[in-house]
């Protein structure tokens, strides 16, 4: 027995000596990957050829400078803060990304198990039975078996590189989602907090419709007016009144909305401001180009290329010969071998070549479809970079228009405020028919209401275009830190 475990001791460490000169080999031979395109070359891929970038952005009343971060606290809004804060935390969508980032992130993991010794052991006893003789055969085996893929091409490499990339854009994605959630909540608030204006205004109204219709009323007991008058001026308290429930449900609507992307029971009953903040100070855009590196949709699609990329090379690399090592070591005894002491210990080893040379055209299909793939990629990031652009242009635009429109629309509300006082004095004086004087009041109340609507417009259009040029809702940085090395162009 001693003779026997001094040969298995020698033969294993014989086998291990072996596999140290093969990963050696590996490690100093081994074929470097190819490069990834920079951005600068997928940028060129993506797009046509006539597609020029300018320098700066093209709406009027745009800059090109540095924007920062932190834009939720620009609004100066201690209650949004917390409405935020708690959409962050309890939002089940981002709740749902953060779990498909982990589960991305294990396929790293995986792709690194296929680059690594595998080992395993199995341990069995099995008996047969001769019933003619009343003999009963016992077997045991025991075997320790490893086996090692040598990566010698790279397509192990490339396929954990491939994987590395989609954990990137999949982080991305959900910094992407982190943010939208910040924007998408803030402009729910806004909206909320409109419909608690818009509210005040319908009952506003209705006030104000009631009293004409009390001043009709009183005029037609003085014989001055007919019963027209007090027909319309029941007519528009009628239609106010109707306006006011309309408004009542858009405010719980617009309650339960922002109540669900609390996580909260959608039970309409959040606590609401009376008032929105002020708008901000202007904003500065980055120049277009530099959008590409700030934006975590967009380096989330970068990275799809990337990943692309990597899965096309290491599917190309599957023609090439695979080189796998493997030992096994193990021991076998019955009732005979035990008799005769011949159940030794017994050890393998082997280093083989796998060699491709008809699949079918498999392997070969499998490299068109990752070249597709690939191109696909690179026209997402195309498009990608295009909705970027887009998306900034259109929120200058809107900005600088609706603050152009609101200067109007608030001169036309004061204008229109003195003329329905006149109007109405005129009425009571018997020098105005009632037609006259709801069609001003119905004006000027659709004029305030076109403002409210042109402020929050304001308001959550801000709020896009912090999101569309990049800038993160507090000081943490869009990009989370640990990818900025991975994300170099």
């Amino acid at each position: 027995m001693p003779d026997e475990t001094h040969s298995l001791t020698s033969s294993i460490r014989t086998a291990a000596g072996l596999a140290l000169l093969l990963s050696s080999a590996w490690l100093l031979k081994g074929c470097t990957l190819s490069t990834p395109p920079d951005r600068s070359e997928v940028l060129a891929r993506a797009l046509p050829e006539t597609t020029t970038i300018p320098d700066g952005w093209q709406q009027a009343g745009s800059v090109s400078d540095g924007i920062g971060d932190n834009w939720l606290a620009s609004f100066d809004d201690p209650q949004l803060d917390q409405i935020v804060a708690e959409a962050l935390a309890n939002n089940l969508d981002l709740r749902q990304s953060a779990s498909t980032v982990l589960v991305v992130a294990q396929s790293i993991n995986l792709a690194k198990s296929q680059m690594l010794p595998h080992v395993g052991a199995t341990a069995g006893e099995h008996w047969t039975r001769n019933f003619d003789r009343n003999y009963t055969n016992e077997l045991n085996d025991v075997n320790i078996g490893l086996s090692w893929e040598l990566d010698i091409w790279g397509r192990l490499r490339a396929q954990k590189a491939a994987a590395e990339a989609n954990y990137a854009a999949a982080a991305l994605d959900y910094a992407y989602a982190r943010q939208s959630l910040a924007a998408t909540t803030a402009r729910s608030w806004f909206a909320a907090v409109q419909r608690v204006q818009l509210l005040a205004l319908a009952e506003q109204s209705t006030a104000i419709y009631d009293q004409l219709l009390t001043v009709s009323q009183a005029r037609q007991r003085a014989g001055k007016v007919s019963d027209f008058d007090v027909i319309q001026a029941q007519a528009a308290l009628d239609a106010a009144q109707a306006g006011l429930q309309d408004a009542m449900n858009q405010l719980a609507m617009a309650r339960r909305n922002l109540e669900m992307l609390l996580g909260r029971y959608p039970a309409a009953e959040i606590a609401l401001a009376a008032n929105a903040t002020a708008l901000p100070p202007p904003v500065q855009g980055v120049a277009p180009l530099s959008l590409l590196a700030r934006r975590p949709d967009v380096l989330a699609a970068e990275q799809q290329v990337r990943s692309a990329f990597r899965s096309l090379e290491a599917d190309r690399l599957a023609l090439l010969p695979d080189l796998a090592f493997q030992l096994n070591v193990g021991r076998f005894s019955d009732n005979i071998g035990s008799l005769l002491d011949i159940n030794p210990w017994l050890g393998h080893t082997s280093i083989g070549m796998k060699i491709p040379i008809y699949e079918g055209g498999a392997l070969v299909a499998q490299i068109d479809i990752a070249d597709a793939q690939e191109q696909a990629a690179i026209a997402a990031y195309g498009s990608t970079v295009l909705k970027a652009f887009n998306e900034v242009e259109t929120d200058l635009g809107n900005e600088y228009y609706l603050s152009s429109s609101l200067v109007y629309v608030d001169k036309a509300v004061a204008s229109l405020g003195e003329a329905v006082q006149l109007a109405n004095i005129r009425y009571q004086a018997g020098a105005a028919d009632m037609q006259s004087t709801l069609q001003l009041q119905s004006r000027e109340l659709a004029t305030k209401a076109d403002a409210l609507d042109l402020r929050y417009s304001l308001l959550a259009n801000r709020v896009n275009l912090y999101l569309a040029l990049g800038s993160s809702f507090d000081n943490e940085p869009v990009i989370p830190p640990q990818l900025v090395s991975a994300l170099a162009p």
